[in-house]
């Protein structure tokens, strides 16, 4: 097993970890609030009805109901298809550590949601948004399982661009629809980044150890 290999993942998770709670002791101060103001009134300033609709339906996407089927899904083609288990049994996990520790973390701040520019009801605390940890936490590693799985060098770059561009249409739709601040999404990211990083060092481990398992 090589150390090298998981280096960059566990130095990434690390970090992100230091940021989320660098950004959590700081997003009440007065510089963060301007910032995110600013940003709210650069993202809100144009809401054509398309443009609302367009981004309900990407925010929907990454709901609970949702998150389940697409978790379910895959886990059938894995185990049905694949037949492996390892897949659906990390990405599983991960869906769950993701689900109860945005709640903890919720907890814990009591951030309340931004009162103007409401576009959707929504109850529950602000900080860090669990939308955002989803996107790049529980569908980052599906993507990144998927991109393992393709054979094709031009089908692994689509899934890593599309990944990329829905991780981050996600988090904007929360600020465009004023249920969350951008700290929050940000903050978001940050947790689900260092949660992801975890879940795919983890994976990799796992993959170290039964191809070591079956080479003995």
């Amino acid at each position: 097993m090589k150390k090298s290999i998981h280096l960059p993942y566990v130095l990434g998770f690390l970090l992100l970890f230091i940021f989320f709670f660098l950004l959590a002791a700081v997003y009440r101060e007065a510089g963060v609030k301007r910032l995110d103001q600013t940003v709210i009134d650069a993202v809100t300033a144009y809401q054509p009805h398309e443009l609302t609709r367009a981004f309900i339906v990407i925010t929907n996407s990454a709901a609970r109901t949702n998150e389940f089927i697409v978790l379910a899904v895959f886990s059938a083609f894995s185990i049905l298809w694949r037949r492996s288990w390892l897949e659906p049994v990390i990405l599983g996990i991960c869906l769950f550590v993701i689900r109860y520790g945005n709640a903890f973390l919720k907890g814990i701040y009591e951030r309340k949601r931004p009162s103007l520019h409401r576009l959707v009801d929504i109850g529950g605390y602000s900080f860090p948004s669990g939308h955002a940890m989803i996107s790049i936490g529980f569908f980052g590693l599906l993507f990144y399982l998927l991109v393992r799985q393709a054979k094709h060098s031009w089908v692994r770059h689509l899934i890593t661009a599309g990944g990329c561009v829905y991780i981050v249409l996600v988090g904007l739709s929360r600020v465009y629809l004023g249920v969350h601040y951008p700290s929050d999404v940000l903050a978001g990211f940050l947790a689900g980044g260092s949660l992801l990083l975890f879940f795919v060092v983890t994976y990799r481990l796992m993959i170290s150890i039964l191809k070591h398992e079956r080479n003995s």
